[in-house]
């Protein structure tokens, strides 16, 4: 549950434990670190407030203590970010997340040294290499070429040096001859370009990377993404802020949620960014949560369904479900309005399905209790994700409304049939059902996922083997079967 991860302190797995035998190498670590800014109360404040602070110190007495009460009550101390902790290890990327204004930048900016902390300290080891904001450190007046030259400059490198990675930057920078025109003359995707070439190649340790690539074009970002793997492959440390939780779960290991300046969450990277995620759904008005207390809801007692057999009466529920109930004990959210008693794969011949083939199709069955009356339309779906928590595939009724209206205490069943052409390893289903605030999922004709009530989300409902395919589909995770006509060209 989202609570209990939480509960880990930032920084839990820092270095006061001692590095064990085979760990790697932190290069950067976070201790308590603060950054305040003083804001004052007008601008006179300004001039008048450091006045009295000085005064303070040279008289004694009432006198001088009623002079430094005044030089506080001049100003107040936002803290843009507040006793942060965490670390990153040689060859391991590190995704920051949280909404505008929760620290990242600032913490971003402590790391490369552009700000000093408050309080706590942070420490670096090897090259920085930083795309902070773009154009960072580019002369408007300078061509690119010359840019390249002073980037290298700065983070150490020799003329020479430089001069020897010249024609990579360049080429991967792919700006033609605007590599010799004054930066001033370039688009915010020709400097995205320029300076993610110059900073990933220029062998830094720790690559620092803070939203610049959403700027650049699909395939430039594509190769970013191809390099930034290629950098970790090779050793190289990557903090990574990004609003695309994706993207997170994909290239992290673990990950730093910060909210209101402080560490919220601070662990594997596909929990932290589960965590957020729901944080997300909640402040956009999806109801996730309720105090409905469902330890106490009566169970009434159910048949068990005869093997190998489908039957849709009401009188076989496919239940129980040994497998499912423990997934649902740990991995469950929601309302809580309506649950979900178990959720089950069949094939076409009625046999559960663990293992299936590429493109075999399944009729997912979930059987719902309704725990306090309900009237609305309702979304009954699953979605797909790889071992390492990527979402690759979701299917619900697209072009279908249903409602649900029922009185507590009774049990639907609902069923979904998908075809699943999947790369062949394992997966991980999600499934849940969502009712709507005020019954109705649409404004005006249109879709609004704002007014959802979760009432059930289980994140582990079933794990699922694709079997390898004879065809050899090509790498990826879906694989769409699509027919071919191969026939001479017309002379």
């Amino acid at each position: 549950m989202c609570s209990d991860l939480r509960s880990s302190s930032p920084g839990s797995n820092g270095q006061s434990r001692g590095r064990t035998e085979g760990e790697a190498e932190v290069l950067i670590s976070a201790r308590n670190l603060s950054k305040a800014y003083r804001i004052w109360n007008n601008p006179a404040q300004r001039l008048l407030g450091p006045l009295f602070a000085e005064a303070a110190r040279w008289t004694p007495g009432s006198l001088g203590l009623a002079m430094e009460k005044k030089a506080r009550e001049s100003y107040r101390d936002f803290f843009a970010l507040q006793d942060v902790s965490f670390e990153l290890r040689r060859g391991e990327a590190v995704g920051v997340v949280g909404r505008n204004g929760a620290g990242k930048s600032t913490l971003l900016q402590l790391i490369a040294g552009t700000l000093q902390p408050s309080a706590g300290t942070i420490e670096v080891r090897g090259r920085v290499a930083a795309l902070l904001e773009l154009g960072a450190g580019f002369n408007p007046e300078f061509t690119g070429r010359e840019n390249v030259f002073l980037s290298g400059a700065v983070l150490g490198l020799s003329k020479a040096e430089m001069a020897a990675r010249f024609d990579s930057v360049a080429a991967f920078a792919d700006i033609g001859d605007f590599i010799e025109q004054p930066v001033k003359t370039y688009s915010s995707g020709m400097m995205m370009r320029l300076a993610f070439a110059v900073n990933t190649c220029v062998d830094p340790e720790v690559l620092i990377v803070d939203e610049a690539l959403s700027v650049g074009d699909a395939p430039f970002q594509s190769k970013c993404f191809r390099r930034l793997r290629q950098l970790i492959d090779g050793g190289v440390s990557l903090l990574f802020v990004s609003h695309d939780l994706g993207t997170v779960r994909s290239i992290c290991t673990r990950a730093l949620w910060l909210k209101n300046g402080k560490a919220e969450m601070w662990g594997e990277a596909k929990e932290v960014a589960k965590a957020y995620e729901r944080f997300c759904w909640q402040e956009q008005g999806v109801a996730l949560s309720s105090t409905l207390d469902l330890s106490k809801q009566e169970r009434a007692p159910a048949p068990m369904l005869a093997a190998n057999k489908i039957d849709d009466s009401r009188a076989t529920l496919l239940l129980p479900n040994p497998d499912f109930t423990r997934a649902r004990e740990r991995s469950r959210f929601g309302t809580g309005a309506v649950v979900l008693e178990n959720v089950i794969a069949r094939r076409a011949d009625g046999s559960v399905a663990t293992t299936v083939d590429y493109d075999e199709e399944l009729v997912f069955f979930f059987v719902a209790r309704v725990c306090s009356e309900v009237d609305s339309e309702c979304i009954v779906s699953i979605r797909v994700k790889d071992l390492h928590g990527n979402y690759v595939l979701s299917a619900h009724d697209i072009f279908a409304t249903h409602r649900l209206k029922a009185r507590a205490g009774e049990r639907w069943m609902a069923t979904l049939k998908i075809r699943l052409p999947l790369h062949h390893q394992q997966y991980s289903i999600l499934a849940g059902i969502f009712g709507f605030q005020g019954g109705t999922s649409r404004i005006s004709g249109s879709y609004d996922f704002s007014l959802a009530d979760v009432w059930e989300v289980v994140e582990d409902a079933i794990f699922l083997k694709v079997n390898p395919c004879s065809a050899m589909p090509l790498p990826g995770p879906v694989h769409v079967a699509a027919p071919v006509s191969l026939q001479p060209f017309p002379e």
